[in-house]
């Protein structure tokens, strides 16, 4: 289950899901599966999520694992 994207879905008006969601390229109910843990958002469904909702969905919420690979990047140290 991803807490942050459920969260977020709970606090969200319809059409603000709606709209994040199109603008993402995605669909609301493919946003409930991401939130129930029955499917993982890829790098790049992330960061159109993210960049959609204004920064209300957060990378690293839907995508933790992508951190430490980022740190790696970021310093180096790949």
């Amino acid at each position: 289950m991803n807490e942050h994207l459920r969260d977020w879905l709970a606090n969200a008006t319809p059409d603000r899901r709606k709209q994040v969601a199109d603008a993402a390229n995605t669909t609301v109910g493919h946003l409930w599966q991401l939130a129930g843990g029955h499917r993982k958002a890829s790098a790049e469904l992330a960061e159109r999520l993210q960049d959609a909702s204004g920064g209300e969905i957060k990378i690293a919420g839907l995508r933790p694992d992508l951190i430490d690979l980022a740190h790696k990047v970021l310093l180096g140290a790949a």
